[in-house]
């Protein structure tokens, strides 16, 4: 029988999956021209040629980009308007009002969303990139227990190295996690797409200090090593080379 806490951490942990789904709206690709439809009927037959929608859009801050403008109808039932910006990731708000040739009229919306690829994360993905994220993270902590604990300098070296490539795989997964979830708060983003380009940026310097470590530290370990073959205590010896060193 499962254990009430059990239970209880797995309910947290779907109510968290669910929670990072996104609410179902049409979306559109970032930075493409977007014609954003909607239909229009009245009493339940399409709307008459004469009548005239206006429509407001809503940045996902909350700032206005358009405020009520005229859509394009045509007496097809379906109107549209083309948006003038695609250039940010998120949940845009469209209210809209129809004024029908009686005089009466109807207010609705046309929410859209626009996300990098024009695509829903769904709870697959979802899952997925917690995955992901979750499998470097006990890594990079493995990699930090075994710094601590091994003392051959070949493998400190080697996890020094594997624990920096785990560090920039992680803020490569956590910029395209915000990417695509995170659209509503599009600062995160940038901060992990900031330092994942840093650190790709600092591959070289980084390992150009681990080949240089490696190679003193190897160096003082064959100084030490003649020492001791001549007679010397070990201690005394790790002490003459790092006097040597200064």
């Amino acid at each position: 029988m499962a254990k009430p806490r059990n239970i209880l951490f797995g309910v947290l942990l779907l109510s968290v999956l669910f929670s990072l789904m996104p609410i179902l709206a049409l979306a559109f690709e970032q930075d493409t021209e977007i014609d954003l439809t909607f239909p229009c009927t009245y009493n339940g037959t399409i709307c008459e040629l004469t009548t005239q929608c206006n429509i407001s859009v809503l940045y996902p801050n909350g700032s206005k980009m358009v405020e009520n403008q005229e859509a394009t109808y045509e007496g097809t039932g379906i109107a549209n308007y083309t948006i003038p910006d695609s250039s940010i990731n998120g949940n845009y708000k469209v209210p809209l009002s129809c004024t029908f040739p009686d005089g009466n009229s109807e207010e609705g919306n046309a929410d859209f969303k626009i996300t990098p690829n024009g695509e829903e994360p769904d709870l697959a993905k979802t899952i997925i990139y917690l995955a992901l994220i979750g499998m470097i993270f006990c890594l990079f902590l493995l990699c930090v227990w075994g710094l601590f604990k091994i003392n051959d300098l070949g493998w400190r070296t080697g996890l020094l190295a594997f624990t920096y490539i785990l560090i920039n795989g992680f803020l490569l997964m956590c910029w395209k996690s915000a990417e695509l979830f995170l659209t509503s708060i599009p600062f995160i983003e940038i901060v992990f797409k900031i330092l994942y380009i840093v650190s790709n940026i600092a591959y070289f310097p980084v390992f150009l200090l681990l080949v240089t470590y490696l190679l003193i530290k190897l160096t003082d370990e064959k100084n030490i090593n003649t020492l001791v073959a001549r007679g010397y205590d070990e201690d005394l010896a790790k002490r003459i080379g790092s006097r040597r060193r200064r």
